[in-house]
């Protein structure tokens, strides 16, 4: 490893422990502060690719080889996902140590074959706003779901969650269809004194399809276990709602497209039918294309959006959201490089014309919203 590529991800460490899981997770906090010290732990990160080179694909790798190959090692006794009870203390660092030493060739393979894949079906809350505006402007058309990034669909059956938002004020209310059984329900608690009145909008979904450079079957128990992996150790009921939700996709067995969402996206977009008006959404997933793909994916669908009616509803950081269709950063963007916080942002173009609103900020698991609309000026992508 280089001087320069152990700095980076070292750097890389320093962050995500200072702003991602600080607060959030102690564990992944210690283990990052961990390895921005020692550069001899990273070494397997670096088969991932540029825009994977990230802490959470290595612990998910990490708790990858606890619930394959590595069970019962002793690393597993300090993260609640996988049963263990002990708090961090030092020995939380000298086991992580000893599964690198002895599992350095498959946590490499790994790093270098997976993309992190967090689907959190409670994003589903913070997105079902977006489609409730989508729902608008659609006038009494149904709606055709395509998400970028898809995973496993969690977040392409959002309309069959039960959606509970609970008001600083202790105001509580919950949208979606009657019956939905408690595990079901995403709760999201919401900053500040706006209401996503959107959110109560009734919606007629007439078909949904996912993109994912690899599409993990619900139905699959070791796919599946990538993305239990992906689950951060303290949340463990974050565990119990993807297992629920995975069980939901599972019933209703959304389409899943193999391949690249910029080159498969159009596609995709010829195939929905007149009557019905195409909704792509992505969350937090456009944050791992880079510039150039951002800048292609929001030439197509500008492309799309002026031959026909098409709505985009974005759950991204500023960057790779809302900063696509627009000359300068919202108001309401939070610190750039920072991945905690995200934009709904909702571009809907209507016989030709395009607005771009911005919605209000996000917790990056879904866990918050802060409604506070705002329209911006339409800038059509370079």
């Amino acid at each position: 490893m280089t001087v320069t590529e152990e700095f980076a991800l070292a750097e890389m460490f320093r962050r995500f422990a200072r702003h991602e899981f600080r607060g959030v997770s102690p564990r992944y906090e210690y283990l990052s502060a961990l390895l921005a010290e020692r550069p001899d732990l990273s070494g397997p990160l670096r088969a991932a690719g540029p825009g994977q080179r990230r802490a959470i694909l290595y612990f998910a790798a990490v708790q990858y080889l606890l619930r394959t190959s590595a069970a019962g090692h002793p690393l597993a006794a300090y993260l609640p996902t996988l049963g263990g009870g002990r708090e961090v203390d030092d020995g939380l660092g000298l086991a992580f140590a000893d599964l690198v030493g002895a599992y350095r060739d498959e946590l490499t393979a790994i790093c270098g074959t997976r993309t992190t894949q967090t689907n959190e079906a409670r994003r589903g809350a913070v997105l079902r706003a977006g489609f409730g505006r989508a729902a608008a402007y659609a006038e009494d058309r149904p709606l055709h779901l395509v998400e970028l990034g898809t995973s496993a669909g969690l977040l392409l059956i959002s309309d069959r969650y039960a959606c509970r938002y609970v008001g600083p004020d202790g105001r509580t209310e919950t949208y979606g269809p009657a019956g939905v059984p408690e595990s079901l329900t995403m709760t999201v608690g919401l900053h500040g004194p706006g209401w996503p009145e959107p959110a109560a909008t009734e919606l007629t979904v007439a078909d949904r399809v996912g993109i994912d450079l690899a599409p993990i079957d619900a139905t699959d128990p070791l796919a599946t276990d990538w993305l239990r992996a992906c689950v951060w150790p303290e949340q463990t009921e974050r565990l119990a709602r993807l297992e629920a939700a995975l069980a939901e996709v599972a019933l209703v067995g959304p389409r899943l497209v193999a391949g690249d969402m910029v080159q498969t996206l159009p596609t995709l977009l010829t195939e929905v039918p007149d009557g019905v008006v195409p909704v792509v959404f992505a969350s937090m997933a456009l944050t791992y294309l880079d510039r150039a793909d951002r800048q292609r994916l929001a030439a197509i669908l500008a492309g799309f959006g002026a031959r026909r009616d098409l709505t985009v509803v974005l759950n991204e950081a500023s960057v790779s959201g809302a900063e696509l269709f627009l000359d300068r950063r919202p108001a309401t963007a939070g610190p750039p490089g920072v991945l905690a916080a995200a934009l709904l942002t909702v571009v809907a173009w209507r016989d030709g014309r395009a607005t771009v609103e911005v919605l209000g900020r996000t917790g990056g698991h879904g866990d918050w919203l802060e409604w506070h609309p705002m329209t911006y000026a339409y800038a059509p992508p370079a």
